[in-house]
């Protein structure tokens, strides 16, 4: 199969074109190929990414009409039209020069205001049509911020934790603690724009305090190529900070790998020199270059500002193990490249933190007592 058979035979599939043996064989090779299967996805956000530009620029074409027709509109000449040409053919030999140009100007007026007024009326029916566009939006997104202050309300948050994007295609981390028994699950980001979604476990271990989360919300429609990757193993000394939410706030902490172990020489932790507080469970954990090297799940309650992070390679290990067993419907997919190795800080914070969530934990006691 060559690139062009692929490409086609990627978008009939994402279009809903594949019927019987083929839908079943591209699957599977969806299933069995991670690599195949981070195609598509790229290949899909590309397509949706082209469908936005040419909207975009049909409604550009429209605007560059009407301003067209406007400037058409605002050069007539008026004198050039045969009705005055006949007038003034007509009147002229009779008429005195002084009150011939009083006639024809008196005629002019009236003419321009005429088109004029035609041109102001559609005009305003446009922009009144695009008026109420924007207020059904502004309409729509005070809806959603109105039930999400109603659910907050209705349903009190028993905890909050941290969780973060591990495949483009809707997939979360966190820890397997803060989630443990929760009856609903929101993430919530308001860093670039208002992402809020309602999530569910779909797997959990508890051995590795890991859980990996799922977007459930018909408004999803995918993230863009995550900026990170994992990398299975850092050494002691090593710069690592990390986004969290203790706060509604996203917070930034900075330090080091202070031990290879974790708690009682737990191999399954890294010890750093972070300070984590209620919030932070869940948090990812960069190296200095931007690489995601663990997940926060703990602070040391005797060792002042010291905690715990869980290593990535035991991340990769609990995905390839979901992969094997469960065999999503959509596979988790694993960031393989990273993009902000050699940008500065700031930069970096910025290229991550729309993939960065606060979880906001409801639990089925609180929401029983408050019906």
């Amino acid at each position: 199969m060559n690139l062009q058979q692929k490409y086609e035979w990627i978008e009939n599939y994402l279009a809903g074109k594949l019927e019987g043996n083929d839908l079943s064989d591209f699957e599977a090779k969806m299933q069995n190929d991670p690599a195949f299967a981070q195609e598509v996805e790229e290949h899909k956000f590309l397509l949706e990414t082209l469908a936005q530009m040419a909207q975009r620029e049909q409604l550009k074409a429209q605007m560059n009409l009407f301003h067209k027709d406007l400037d058409k509109h605002k050069a007539w000449v008026f004198y050039k039209h045969p009705i005055i040409q006949n007038f003034w053919k007509k009147h002229f030999p009779t008429m005195a020069v002084a009150a011939s140009v009083a006639i024809l100007t008196a005629v002019g007026v009236l003419w321009n205001v005429k088109n004029f007024n035609q041109l102001e009326d559609k005009q305003t029916a446009y922009f009144r049509s695009l008026k109420k566009d924007i207020d059904d939006v502004k309409k729509r997104q005070n809806s959603l911020e109105e039930k999400s202050e109603k659910e907050n309300i209705t349903q009190p948050i028993d905890h909050t934790a941290t969780a973060f994007v591990i495949s483009a295609n809707g997939y979360l981390l966190t820890n397997y603690h803060a989630v443990k028994d929760a009856d609903a699950i929101f993430a919530e980001s308001r860093q670039d724009s208002l992402q809020r979604y309602q999530v569910k476990v779909f797997y959990k271990d508890e051995k590795t305090d890991l859980a990996v989360l799922k977007i459930e919300d018909s408004s999803f429609r995918g993230f863009r190529n995550l900026p990170y990757a994992l990398r299975l193993e850092a050494d002691l000394g090593e710069e690592v900070f990390t986004l969290a939410y203790p706060r509604e706030d996203m917070v930034y902490g900075k330090g080091e790998i202070s031990a290879r172990t974790g708690f009682e020489g737990d191999s399954l932790e890294y010890q750093i020199s972070v300070p984590v507080n209620p919030g932070n469970s869940g948090a990812p954990l960069f190296d200095d270059k931007g690489f995601l090297i663990g997940v926060i799940n703990r602070k040391h309650t005797l060792q002042e500002g010291a905690a715990f992070a869980i290593k990535a390679k035991y991340i990769k290990k609990l995905i390839d193990s979901v992969m094997q067993g469960q065999k999503p419907e959509k596979p988790i997919l694993l960031p393989l490249f990273n993009n902000i190795a050699w940008l500065k800080r700031p930069q970096q914070i910025k290229a991550l933190q729309n993939y960065v969530f606060e979880l906001k934990v409801h639990k089925a006691t609180d929401i029983t007592a408050s019906k």
